[in-house]
Protein backbone atom coordinates (compact mmCIF):
# COMPACT_ATOMS: atom_id res chain seq x y z
CA UNK A 1 0.00 0.00 0.00
CA UNK A 2 2.84 2.14 0.84
CA UNK A 3 4.45 1.71 -2.55
CA UNK A 4 1.11 2.38 -4.36
CA UNK A 5 1.09 5.61 -2.27
CA UNK A 6 4.56 6.78 -3.44
CA UNK A 7 4.12 5.91 -6.88
CA UNK A 8 1.18 8.09 -6.91
CA UNK A 9 3.06 11.11 -5.19
CA UNK A 10 6.09 10.58 -8.06
CA UNK A 11 2.98 11.55 -10.95
CA UNK A 12 2.13 14.26 -9.01
CA UNK A 13 5.38 15.48 -8.21
CA UNK A 14 6.06 15.39 -12.00
CA UNK A 15 2.61 16.77 -13.14
CA UNK A 16 3.44 19.83 -10.49
CA UNK A 17 7.08 20.21 -12.27
CA UNK A 18 5.00 20.17 -15.70
CA UNK A 19 2.83 23.12 -14.18
CA UNK A 20 5.69 25.12 -13.08
CA UNK A 21 7.46 25.09 -16.61
CA UNK A 22 4.15 25.83 -18.30
CA UNK A 23 3.10 28.78 -15.51
CA UNK A 24 6.80 29.96 -16.23
CA UNK A 25 6.04 29.68 -20.16
CA UNK A 26 2.93 31.75 -19.57
CA UNK A 27 4.72 34.66 -17.69
CA UNK A 28 7.48 35.00 -20.43
CA UNK A 29 3.78 35.87 -23.06
CA UNK A 30 2.40 37.84 -20.15
CA UNK A 31 5.43 39.91 -19.99
CA UNK A 32 5.74 40.83 -23.95
CA UNK A 33 2.19 41.67 -23.49
CA UNK A 34 2.74 44.33 -20.58
CA UNK A 35 5.07 45.83 -23.15
CA UNK A 36 2.74 46.16 -25.95
CA UNK A 37 0.05 47.17 -23.48
CA UNK A 38 2.44 49.77 -22.06
CA UNK A 39 3.17 51.69 -25.73
CA UNK A 40 -0.57 51.91 -26.36
CA UNK A 41 -1.32 53.02 -22.75
CA UNK A 42 -4.14 49.61 -22.19
CA UNK A 43 -5.60 49.28 -19.13
CA UNK A 44 -3.93 46.12 -16.95
CA UNK A 45 -7.02 44.49 -16.57
CA UNK A 46 -9.02 43.16 -18.99
CA UNK A 47 -12.45 41.75 -18.06
CA UNK A 48 -14.00 40.62 -21.10
CA UNK A 49 -10.37 38.78 -21.83
CA UNK A 50 -10.37 37.09 -18.81
CA UNK A 51 -14.31 36.05 -18.95
CA UNK A 52 -13.05 34.19 -22.38
CA UNK A 53 -10.27 32.66 -20.74
CA UNK A 54 -11.98 31.13 -18.15
CA UNK A 55 -15.29 29.91 -20.61
CA UNK A 56 -12.31 28.75 -22.57
CA UNK A 57 -10.74 26.30 -19.51
CA UNK A 58 -14.38 25.05 -18.25
CA UNK A 59 -14.51 24.00 -22.15
CA UNK A 60 -11.69 22.22 -21.54
CA UNK A 61 -11.50 20.59 -18.60
CA UNK A 62 -12.62 17.01 -18.64
CA UNK A 63 -14.56 17.56 -14.98
CA UNK A 64 -11.88 15.63 -12.86
CA UNK A 65 -10.95 18.92 -11.26
CA UNK A 66 -13.86 20.76 -9.48
CA UNK A 67 -15.21 23.91 -11.46
CA UNK A 68 -15.05 26.13 -8.77
CA UNK A 69 -11.04 25.03 -7.80
CA UNK A 70 -10.31 25.26 -11.47
CA UNK A 71 -12.00 29.21 -11.25
CA UNK A 72 -10.25 29.90 -8.10
CA UNK A 73 -6.93 28.38 -9.84
CA UNK A 74 -7.36 30.80 -12.71
CA UNK A 75 -8.32 33.32 -10.19
CA UNK A 76 -4.98 33.66 -9.06
CA UNK A 77 -3.19 33.23 -12.23
CA UNK A 78 -4.76 36.38 -13.27
CA UNK A 79 -3.55 38.74 -10.33
CA UNK A 80 0.25 36.97 -10.52
CA UNK A 81 -0.55 37.90 -14.18
CA UNK A 82 -1.44 41.38 -14.04
CA UNK A 83 1.47 42.04 -11.27
CA UNK A 84 3.77 40.97 -13.92
CA UNK A 85 2.23 44.06 -15.76
CA UNK A 86 1.52 46.54 -12.86
CA UNK A 87 0.73 46.01 -9.08
CA UNK A 88 -3.49 46.95 -8.96
CA UNK A 89 -4.41 48.83 -6.51
CA UNK A 90 -8.25 48.28 -5.61
CA UNK A 91 -10.37 50.52 -3.12
CA UNK A 92 -13.21 48.95 -1.36
CA UNK A 93 -16.16 50.09 1.14
CA UNK A 94 -15.84 48.53 4.56
CA UNK A 95 -13.14 47.15 6.72
CA UNK A 96 -10.23 44.89 6.38
CA UNK A 97 -11.73 41.58 6.09
CA UNK A 98 -15.27 42.51 5.28
CA UNK A 99 -17.38 40.82 2.56
CA UNK A 100 -16.26 43.92 -0.26
CA UNK A 101 -12.94 42.79 0.63
CA UNK A 102 -13.91 39.03 -0.04
CA UNK A 103 -15.41 40.79 -3.45
CA UNK A 104 -12.81 42.21 -4.90
CA UNK A 105 -10.42 39.30 -3.78
CA UNK A 106 -12.30 37.09 -5.65
CA UNK A 107 -12.23 39.32 -8.79
CA UNK A 108 -8.97 40.95 -8.14
CA UNK A 109 -7.09 37.64 -6.46
CA UNK A 110 -4.15 38.16 -3.76
CA UNK A 111 -1.26 39.39 -5.54
CA UNK A 112 -3.34 43.09 -5.88
CA UNK A 113 -3.21 46.24 -3.31
CA UNK A 114 -6.26 46.48 -1.33
CA UNK A 115 -7.34 49.61 0.49
CA UNK A 116 -9.98 50.39 2.43
CA UNK A 117 -12.33 53.16 2.59
CA UNK A 118 -14.85 53.80 5.40
CA UNK A 119 -17.48 54.75 2.93
CA UNK A 120 -19.16 54.22 -0.58
CA UNK A 121 -18.33 57.96 -2.15
CA UNK A 122 -14.22 57.82 -0.77
CA UNK A 123 -14.21 54.85 -3.32
CA UNK A 124 -15.73 56.50 -6.44
CA UNK A 125 -13.50 59.71 -5.55
CA UNK A 126 -10.08 57.88 -5.15
CA UNK A 127 -10.62 55.92 -8.66
CA UNK A 128 -11.73 58.99 -10.50
CA UNK A 129 -8.84 60.71 -8.96
CA UNK A 130 -6.33 57.82 -9.63
CA UNK A 131 -5.22 57.29 -6.51
CA UNK A 132 -6.93 53.66 -6.60
CA UNK A 133 -6.94 51.41 -10.38
CA UNK A 134 -10.28 49.97 -9.41
CA UNK A 135 -13.22 50.17 -6.64
CA UNK A 136 -15.42 47.42 -5.29
CA UNK A 137 -18.68 48.51 -4.10
CA UNK A 138 -22.22 46.29 -3.44
CA UNK A 139 -25.29 47.24 -5.21
CA UNK A 140 -27.95 44.48 -4.14
CA UNK A 141 -28.58 41.74 -1.85
CA UNK A 142 -30.80 39.00 -2.23
CA UNK A 143 -32.88 39.19 1.02
CA UNK A 144 -32.33 43.27 2.06
CA UNK A 145 -32.31 44.39 -1.75
CA UNK A 146 -31.07 47.15 -3.06
CA UNK A 147 -27.88 49.33 -1.75
CA UNK A 148 -29.44 53.00 -2.33
CA UNK A 149 -26.70 54.79 -1.73
CA UNK A 150 -24.69 53.21 -4.52
CA UNK A 151 -26.46 54.15 -7.00
CA UNK A 152 -26.75 57.59 -5.89
CA UNK A 153 -23.28 58.00 -6.50
CA UNK A 154 -23.50 57.05 -10.12
CA UNK A 155 -25.27 60.69 -10.57
CA UNK A 156 -22.35 62.28 -9.19
CA UNK A 157 -19.26 60.02 -10.77
CA UNK A 158 -18.36 59.50 -14.29
CA UNK A 159 -17.02 56.22 -13.53
CA UNK A 160 -17.74 53.12 -15.53
CA UNK A 161 -18.76 49.54 -14.64
CA UNK A 162 -16.86 47.19 -16.02
CA UNK A 163 -17.08 44.02 -13.96
CA UNK A 164 -19.35 42.04 -11.23
CA UNK A 165 -19.02 39.97 -8.73
CA UNK A 166 -21.65 37.08 -6.92
CA UNK A 167 -20.51 36.22 -3.46
CA UNK A 168 -22.83 33.96 -1.20
CA UNK A 169 -22.84 35.65 2.22
CA UNK A 170 -22.14 33.15 5.06
CA UNK A 171 -21.70 33.82 8.28
CA UNK A 172 -19.27 31.80 10.37
CA UNK A 173 -18.71 31.66 14.07
CA UNK A 174 -15.12 32.53 14.66
CA UNK A 175 -13.38 31.98 17.97
CA UNK A 176 -10.02 30.91 19.70
CA UNK A 177 -12.48 29.23 21.91
CA UNK A 178 -12.82 25.04 20.55
CA UNK A 179 -16.39 24.35 21.43
CA UNK A 180 -19.42 25.85 21.84
CA UNK A 181 -19.72 25.60 25.80
CA UNK A 182 -17.16 27.84 26.10
CA UNK A 183 -18.72 30.65 24.20
CA UNK A 184 -20.31 33.77 26.40
CA UNK A 185 -19.83 36.98 23.89
CA UNK A 186 -20.75 37.10 20.56
CA UNK A 187 -19.55 40.05 18.67
CA UNK A 188 -21.01 41.14 15.32
CA UNK A 189 -22.64 44.23 12.81
CA UNK A 190 -26.35 44.20 14.43
CA UNK A 191 -27.82 43.09 11.13
CA UNK A 192 -25.56 40.08 10.73
CA UNK A 193 -26.58 39.41 14.39
CA UNK A 194 -30.26 39.88 12.85
CA UNK A 195 -29.72 37.74 10.16
CA UNK A 196 -28.02 34.93 12.45
CA UNK A 197 -30.68 35.34 15.52
CA UNK A 198 -32.39 31.64 14.82
CA UNK A 199 -29.17 29.79 14.91
CA UNK A 200 -27.78 31.79 18.19
CA UNK A 201 -31.19 30.68 20.01
CA UNK A 202 -31.30 27.30 19.36
CA UNK A 203 -27.27 27.39 19.73
CA UNK A 204 -25.77 29.30 22.33
CA UNK A 205 -29.30 31.03 23.52
CA UNK A 206 -27.02 32.48 26.98
CA UNK A 207 -24.04 34.06 25.07
CA UNK A 208 -24.24 37.50 25.60
CA UNK A 209 -24.45 39.54 22.42
CA UNK A 210 -22.49 42.59 21.49
CA UNK A 211 -22.97 44.79 18.74
CA UNK A 212 -19.57 46.35 16.40
CA UNK A 213 -19.34 48.46 13.93
CA UNK A 214 -18.26 45.92 11.39
CA UNK A 215 -18.04 42.10 11.67
CA UNK A 216 -14.62 42.45 11.10
CA UNK A 217 -14.21 44.82 14.63
CA UNK A 218 -16.02 41.91 15.93
CA UNK A 219 -13.28 39.61 14.78
CA UNK A 220 -10.63 41.90 15.71
CA UNK A 221 -12.61 42.39 19.38
CA UNK A 222 -13.01 37.95 20.14
CA UNK A 223 -9.50 38.07 18.94
CA UNK A 224 -8.37 39.62 21.92
CA UNK A 225 -11.15 38.01 24.42
CA UNK A 226 -11.22 35.05 26.62
CA UNK A 227 -14.77 33.52 25.48
CA UNK A 228 -15.26 35.35 23.00
CA UNK A 229 -17.00 34.63 19.30
CA UNK A 230 -17.35 36.82 16.09
CA UNK A 231 -20.07 36.28 13.42
CA UNK A 232 -17.72 36.70 9.96
CA UNK A 233 -16.44 35.63 6.94
CA UNK A 234 -13.80 32.91 6.53
CA UNK A 235 -11.19 35.89 5.40
CA UNK A 236 -11.83 37.61 8.62
CA UNK A 237 -10.92 34.20 10.62
CA UNK A 238 -7.57 34.18 8.41
CA UNK A 239 -6.69 37.92 8.89
CA UNK A 240 -7.26 37.56 12.59
CA UNK A 241 -6.08 34.31 13.40
CA UNK A 242 -9.43 32.69 14.66
CA UNK A 243 -10.79 29.03 14.57
CA UNK A 244 -14.36 28.43 12.12
CA UNK A 245 -15.81 26.91 14.96
CA UNK A 246 -19.52 26.99 13.21
CA UNK A 247 -19.94 27.49 9.61
CA UNK A 248 -22.54 28.93 7.68
CA UNK A 249 -24.99 30.37 10.87
CA UNK A 250 -27.01 32.78 8.62
CA UNK A 251 -30.81 31.90 8.96
CA UNK A 252 -31.47 32.28 5.11
CA UNK A 253 -29.69 29.97 3.46
CA UNK A 254 -29.50 31.58 -0.47
CA UNK A 255 -27.71 35.00 0.61
CA UNK A 256 -25.87 36.52 -2.00
CA UNK A 257 -24.82 40.07 -2.71
CA UNK A 258 -24.07 41.64 -5.83
CA UNK A 259 -20.73 43.67 -6.14
CA UNK A 260 -19.91 46.09 -9.11
CA UNK A 261 -16.27 46.83 -9.94
CA UNK A 262 -15.65 50.18 -10.66
CA UNK A 263 -13.11 51.84 -13.67
CA UNK A 264 -12.61 54.08 -15.94
CA UNK A 265 -13.22 52.41 -19.39
CA UNK A 266 -16.36 49.95 -20.74
CA UNK A 267 -14.96 45.88 -20.82
CA UNK A 268 -14.80 44.55 -24.47
CA UNK A 269 -17.90 42.64 -25.65
CA UNK A 270 -17.69 38.70 -25.00
CA UNK A 271 -21.03 38.03 -26.41
CA UNK A 272 -22.55 37.00 -22.91
CA UNK A 273 -22.87 40.87 -21.45
CA UNK A 274 -24.75 42.96 -19.65
CA UNK A 275 -25.45 46.84 -20.15
CA UNK A 276 -26.40 49.04 -17.40
CA UNK A 277 -28.18 52.71 -18.06
CA UNK A 278 -29.52 55.21 -16.29
CA UNK A 279 -32.20 57.38 -17.42
CA UNK A 280 -34.32 60.48 -15.84
CA UNK A 281 -37.32 61.00 -16.03
CA UNK A 282 -40.44 63.05 -14.60
CA UNK A 283 -42.86 62.08 -12.82
CA UNK A 284 -45.65 61.99 -15.13
CA UNK A 285 -48.32 59.60 -16.68
CA UNK A 286 -46.87 57.03 -18.80
CA UNK A 287 -42.99 58.06 -18.33
CA UNK A 288 -42.52 54.55 -17.14
CA UNK A 289 -44.20 53.44 -19.90
CA UNK A 290 -41.92 55.15 -22.48
CA UNK A 291 -38.48 53.94 -20.92
CA UNK A 292 -39.88 50.39 -20.82
CA UNK A 293 -41.29 50.19 -24.48
CA UNK A 294 -37.99 50.58 -26.26
CA UNK A 295 -36.82 46.89 -24.65
CA UNK A 296 -40.19 45.23 -25.43
CA UNK A 297 -40.07 46.44 -28.80
CA UNK A 298 -36.59 45.06 -29.70
CA UNK A 299 -36.82 42.03 -27.07
CA UNK A 300 -34.20 43.18 -25.06
CA UNK A 301 -34.30 41.42 -21.09
CA UNK A 302 -33.89 43.78 -18.32
CA UNK A 303 -32.63 41.67 -15.38
CA UNK A 304 -32.92 44.75 -13.04
CA UNK A 305 -34.67 48.26 -12.64
CA UNK A 306 -34.13 50.51 -9.83
CA UNK A 307 -35.52 54.24 -9.26
CA UNK A 308 -34.04 56.68 -6.91
CA UNK A 309 -34.71 60.55 -6.69
CA UNK A 310 -32.21 62.96 -8.73
CA UNK A 311 -32.31 65.49 -4.93
CA UNK A 312 -32.25 67.87 -7.86
CA UNK A 313 -35.60 68.56 -8.49
CA UNK A 314 -39.06 67.58 -6.72
CA UNK A 315 -40.43 64.70 -8.42
CA UNK A 316 -37.68 64.07 -10.57
CA UNK A 317 -36.46 59.89 -10.65
CA UNK A 318 -33.06 58.25 -11.78
CA UNK A 319 -33.97 54.91 -13.26
CA UNK A 320 -31.33 52.31 -12.98
CA UNK A 321 -31.36 49.61 -15.47
CA UNK A 322 -29.71 46.47 -16.19
CA UNK A 323 -30.02 44.43 -19.15
CA UNK A 324 -28.67 41.63 -21.03
CA UNK A 325 -26.84 42.15 -24.38
CA UNK A 326 -24.22 44.99 -25.14
CA UNK A 327 -23.65 48.50 -25.35
CA UNK A 328 -22.88 48.37 -28.91
CA UNK A 329 -25.46 45.62 -30.16
CA UNK A 330 -27.55 47.05 -32.85
CA UNK A 331 -31.10 46.18 -30.73
CA UNK A 332 -29.03 47.58 -27.83
CA UNK A 333 -28.22 50.81 -29.25
CA UNK A 334 -31.64 51.31 -31.12
CA UNK A 335 -33.64 50.99 -27.98
CA UNK A 336 -31.25 53.50 -26.29
CA UNK A 337 -31.43 55.67 -29.55
CA UNK A 338 -35.50 56.04 -28.74
CA UNK A 339 -35.28 56.61 -24.84
CA UNK A 340 -32.91 59.11 -25.65
CA UNK A 341 -35.99 60.84 -27.85
CA UNK A 342 -39.04 60.39 -25.37
CA UNK A 343 -37.10 60.54 -22.00
CA UNK A 344 -34.03 63.18 -22.78
CA UNK A 345 -30.83 61.89 -20.69
CA UNK A 346 -29.73 58.76 -20.85
CA UNK A 347 -25.87 57.84 -18.92
CA UNK A 348 -23.97 54.35 -19.83
CA UNK A 349 -22.87 53.37 -16.51
CA UNK A 350 -20.95 50.39 -18.26
CA UNK A 351 -21.19 47.30 -20.60
CA UNK A 352 -19.26 44.18 -18.48
CA UNK A 353 -18.99 40.22 -19.08
CA UNK A 354 -22.12 39.06 -17.52
CA UNK A 355 -21.82 36.98 -14.14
Amino acid sequence: MKNNLNIFRKQIDAVDKEIVGLLDKRASAIKEIARIKNNIKKEVYDPAREAQVLAKVRQASKGKFPTTGLEAVYNEIFSASRVLQRKTRVIFFGAPASYTHMAAMKRFGRQAEYIPAANTKDVFMEVEKGNADYGCVPIENSTEGAVNYTYDMFADFDLKICSEVMLSIKHHLLSNEKNLAAIKTVYAHPQALAQCREWIENNIPKAKLKEASSNSKGAQLAAQEKGAAAIAGELAAEMYGLKIVATAIQDIADNYTRFFILGNTISKKTGNDKTSIMVSIKDKVGALYKLLKPFEKYKINLTSIESRPSKKKAWDYYFFVDINGYIEDEKVKKAIEEIKKECGYVKVLGAYPKF
